[in-house]
């Protein structure tokens, strides 16, 4: 049985003034360290699969933290683009291409889908308006999930995955590269796993839809790798769409796409589990299901946290490691903490995923207000993004296109949802993100418009609000009035409200504070009139329900 991976091709293109890293082998340790990683992340516990990267570390030894490729690196420019110098390259570069953009295609999700995220995060900051060239991109990816709109009675262990497109190489919509060629391999391979769509524009094609199967010890997870760049924007299209049926029709789709995330088993390559802990990580936050919070937690300490080399108690030593190893002792990019441990997820790119999926994760935690758990996952992320803008800062920023996107999306993040959010002072993240974007990468139209969105975002300094804040509540199917007639006042009070404007009869009311969680006390009415005299000050969330199933739901503050 072959065993094939849908891997990025890396770049090893030489730069003028560029610093070669040189690879190391032995990727996961040996190969029976890698079998049983493989073996453990599928069948074992949370201990068998953190034993078995432990053995995988101690083998690698000081080739901890190595990639298994070389890459390149410049030395950069560290001056802060300009808010202007960025809007005027989106405006003239990015937005237009994007608002032209027509579906003739299914594409896989790290393209357009990307231009598309980046186009939410610009919307944010003022600068994007075309939702019409939003819908068109969601949509595109909508018809290509695994699920009951696309194809009848899909299985339940693979539901929800956004499919690769099987074609033959000659085909004008040939994905192309390692996964055109790795999906033509699965489908003569295991051609149980390439079904025909019945429903939507892509009835009739054939589409990949899984990237496990256990009769034949093939374990590989590589369509997270884009279901999870997908599943973010439907998260951003059901928010940030403004028709009620649209932001239905994506937030089905996410919830479909989180169920996927759910079922996926994890994987021996850390970053492919990252996407599903990234989906995981923003539903829980949208919708404050503990289901996701529940799969968020076993993910994370099963696959990715174990997979960061670590300083914890400050002995200058890879934390677990027998015989120990010093920090000093490893290739120079690996020589703080933070680092992944093994040759793939070293390489910058890859490292750059992993720890915007924690990130994502903390800020999960945080923002529901499970303030233990944050604080055991916020030395990790700031390990992770001090590491990469060490190795930027230190060494240079990397030449590879690709990469350039992924360890720029990482930074960014981190400064958005953690530095400006949390006023910290993260310079080293600031000026790691100012050397990337001065590579001039992102001075054209590519996959890197989401970068240049987020770039928006935080030299605009539009303030991070939680998507449950921005959606006001946890994720419904029930349709959501967007009507902004409808108001609460007086707001703020100290007494009372009272909801003006709403044409149904209300059936139903219920009170949430800001982390999503619900009163159970008794609401008392007075006329149409809600007293709150009893509620503690603070933010609280109100959500109607009429005879019709529609719903209201406003934020009022209690003085």
């Amino acid at each position: 049985m072959n065993k094939f991976f849908l891997l990025f091709l890396i770049s090893t293109s030489n730069i003028i003034h560029a610093q070669s890293v040189v690879p190391c082998g032995n990727e996961y340790g040996s190969m029976s360290d890698e079998n049983n990683i493989v073996q453990q992340m599928r069948y074992g516990s949370i201990i068998d699969a953190e034993n078995a990267i432990s053995i995988g570390k101690n083998t690698r030894g000081t080739s901890l933290g190595c990639p298994q490729s070389a890459y390149n690196r410049t030395i950069g420019n560290l001056t802060q683009p300009t808010l202007a110098n960025v809007a005027s390259i989106w405006n003239s570069n990015h937005s237009p291409v994007i608002e032209s953009y027509s579906v003739s295609c299914p594409r896989i999700g790290r393209y357009e889908n990307n231009s598309a995220l980046g186009a939410y995060y610009a919307k944010l900051t003022g600068n994007y308006s075309d939702l019409l060239s939003l819908e068109g991109i969601a949509t595109m990816m909508y018809d290509q999930q695994y699920a009951s709109w696309n194809i009848s009675s899909p299985d339940v262990r693979n539901e929800g995955v956004f499919g690769y497109v099987n074609l033959p190489n000659i085909d004008p919509c040939y994905p192309g590269g390692i996964v055109g060629s790795s999906v033509t391999t699965l489908c003569s391979t295991l051609p149980v796993y390439c079904v025909n769509y019945s429903s939507n524009q892509f009835a009739g094609m054939s589409f990949a839809i899984s990237g496990q199967d256990d009769a034949n010890s093939w374990f590989d997870g590589g369509l997270a790798y884009d279901h999870g760049w997908t599943s973010i924007q439907m998260i951003e299209a059901g928010i940030g769409q403004t028709n009620p049926l649209l932001k239905l029709k994506y937030r089905n789709s996410a919830l479909k796409a989180s169920q996927y995330a759910i079922s996926e088993f994890c994987v021996k390559n850390h970053n492919y589990t990252s996407k599903l802990i990234w989906t995981l990580a923003q539903m829980y936050n949208w919708t404050g299901d503990p289901l996701y919070m529940n799969e968020l937690n076993y993910k994370l300490d099963k696959n990715l946290l174990p997979g960061i080399l670590m300083d914890q108690n400050n002995d200058g030593f890879v934390d677990g490691t027998s015989p120990t190893v010093s920090f000093s002792s490893l290739i120079e990019a690996a020589q703080t903490p933070g680092r992944m441990w093994d040759g793939h997820n070293s390489l910058p790119w890859y490292q750059s995923m992993n720890a915007w999926a924690l990130t994502d994760a903390y800020v999960a935690f945080r923002d529901r207000g499970d303030n233990a758990r944050a604080a055991q996952i916020k030395p990790y992320m700031v390990a992770m993004l001090d590491n990469l803008s060490n190795e930027i800062l230190n060494y240079g920023a990397i030449d590879d296109q690709l990469g350039v996107r992924d360890v720029t999306y990482a930074l960014l993040n981190g400064i958005w949802k953690i530095s400006q959010y949390e006023n910290e002072n993260h310079d080293n993240w600031k000026n790691a993100a100012w050397t990337m974007w001065n590579t001039g990468y992102f001075d054209t139209y590519s996959t890197h418009s989401v970068c240049v969105g987020m770039y928006l975002l935080v030299l605009s300094n539009t303030p991070y609000v939680p998507l449950f804040l921005r959606e006001d509540f946890a994720l419904s199917t029930n349709n959501i009035n967007p009507n902004k007639s409808i108001t609460i006042s007086p707001n703020p009070s100290s007494s009372f409200i009272e909801i003006k404007g709403i044409t149904g009869t209300i059936e139903h009311i219920q009170l949430f504070t800001m982390a999503g969680t619900e009163l159970s006390q008794p609401l008392i009415f007075d006329g149409n009139k809600l007293l709150i005299e009893k509620l503690n000050k603070g933010i609280y969330l109100i959500k109607c329900t009429d005879n019709g199933g529609n719903q209201i739901i406003k934020k009022f503050v209690k003085e």
